[in-house]
């Protein structure tokens, strides 16, 4: 079972982490780009696995 606490992180935290804004994730989003995301009650989280997955391919694409 998810634990948003354990496993997720929210767009702020991913913006801290990888150093881009939360308003560059946002526009990603839109644009289905960046780390894959959910929505839990209208909040936006990023999966650690999720956000790891996503730095691993943009580090090997480099």
């Amino acid at each position: 079972m998810l634990n948003l606490k354990r496993d997720a992180m929210t767009a702020k935290q991913v913006s801290e982490q990888i150093g881009l804004s939360v308003a560059t994730l946002a526009t990603w989003r839109s644009r289905g780009k960046g780390p894959e995301f959910i929505r839990i009650a209208g909040r936006i989280y990023y999966l650690n696995t999720a956000v790891q997955e996503w730095l691993d391919k943009e580090i090997a694409a480099a």
